[in-house]
């Protein structure tokens, strides 16, 4: 008898079910891993092109199964197929994610020995292959060409004496005109992205919010994209924030300490550091540069987020690099983004990838950090 992993659900949405199998289905199936062997059961829609080009150990067709599984004494079909496949691969128990369909829990866990173990599908691609790291650096090199395109449009933008807005090819520049260039871009170039952070202003000390209405002159503009690849699926991501005009000095101050911070930061990353560390030394950083968190009317400020998170099929993965305790190991994939938001000022985010290495660590994104346009 044998433990078996359990994935119900759509590989377009599930990457861990993608990581089992490299295959896209925007329509759920099931699949099974049982030690190194991955199984899938899918519909007579999808059983050609998984079974060509897939790499399932085993791919079944539903139909077939469901036939087979006619003994079962179980109304719902996705369960008389999970109880025959028990029995027909001597599974003793399942183990799923806890995003597993609860309608399906709900009447296995009667029938079944059934369990969650969220660590396990959180950590299962922490470490990156050679072939998956190359993917991640052509992700990031797609998202270093688009914020570069952004960065050339923001350059040739031009302001009216009479309003403070950015004006290019004699319309005002838009958050939502420039994100929808960017996305264009991404997507002539073989990848594909939607919430593009395009945010000015007071906007952009709103870490999420991805902006809308004019770009203006003298404000710092926050440009955060994050493409996934056609078709491997792996995701890059990068923060460059810009400011066209003069900026202030203490607009000058902010960018220059969250750059300094992403600087060190970086430095210390190596195996065995541990993750709530380098959260802890860049609020600590912060704090002594004068940027502390605070509140202001009930509204936070400072540093409010965390120093990064994994990068790979998932564009939040493990390890978050936070408050939780996770010793860095190589081959690790994380982003490390501190930056700073103050309403009167707006926010500042500066954003790589890097890959933790033997020694250190080695950036996988590369885009200039030039920021006054």
């Amino acid at each position: 008898m044998v433990e078996a992993y359990l994935i119900y659900a759509s590989s377009d949405r599930e990457p861990n079910l993608f990581y089992w199998g490299h295959f896209r289905a925007p329509d759920p199936f099931l699949a099974l891993k049982i030690n190194e062997k991955t199984i899938a059961v899918v519909s007579t829609l999808e059983y050609g092109r998984c079974k060509k080009g897939s790499t399932f150990s085993e791919v079944l067709l539903w139909s077939d199964v469901l036939q087979a599984a006619v003994d079962q004494a179980v109304e719902n079909n996705c369960c008389k197929i999970i109880l025959h496949l028990q029995k027909a691969y001597q599974i003793s128990s399942f183990t799923i994610p806890d995003d597993f369909p609860a309608h399906l829990y709900e009447t296995l866990r009667k029938l079944v020995p059934i369990k969650f173990d969220a660590v396990y599908f959180q950590t299962q691609r922490q470490f990156k292959s050679a072939s998956e790291v190359e993917q991640i650096k052509t992700a990031c090199q797609l998202t270093s060409q688009a914020i570069l395109y952004a960065r050339t449009i923001l350059k040739k933008s031009c302001t009216d004496t009479s309003q403070p807005f950015l004006y290019y090819r004699r319309k005002v520049l838009t958050s939502e005109r420039l994100r929808s260039a960017i996305e264009c871009y991404c997507l002539k170039k073989g990848g594909h992205c939607a919430g593009t952070i395009v945010s000015c202003s007071q906007q952009a000390a709103d870490p999420h919010c991805e902006g809308t209405g004019p770009l203006r002159a003298n404000e710092f503009i926050v440009i955060d994209v994050f493409p996934q690849l056609n078709p491997s699926g792996y995701y890059g991501d990068m923060t460059r924030t810009f400011l066209k005009g003069v900026a202030s000095l203490r607009q000058k101050r902010l960018f220059l300490c969250v750059q300094a911070c992403q600087k060190e930061l970086i430095r210390r990353i190596r195996p065995g550091v541990n993750t709530k560390d380098l959260m802890q030394f860049a609020q600590n950083y912060f704090e002594q540069k004068g940027f502390g968190l605070r509140k202001t009317k009930g509204i936070c400020e400072g540093f409010i987020h965390s120093v990064g998170h994994g990068l790979g099929l998932g564009l939040h993965e493990y390890p978050s690099v936070g408050i939780n305790s996770v010793l860095l190991e190589p081959n690790m994939v994380f982003t490390v983004e501190p930056g700073l938001y103050f309403h009167e000022l707006g926010g500042v985010r500066i954003e790589d990838v890097v890959q933790v290495t033997s020694t250190g660590c080695q950036l996988l994104s590369r885009c200039p950090y030039q920021w006054i346009l």
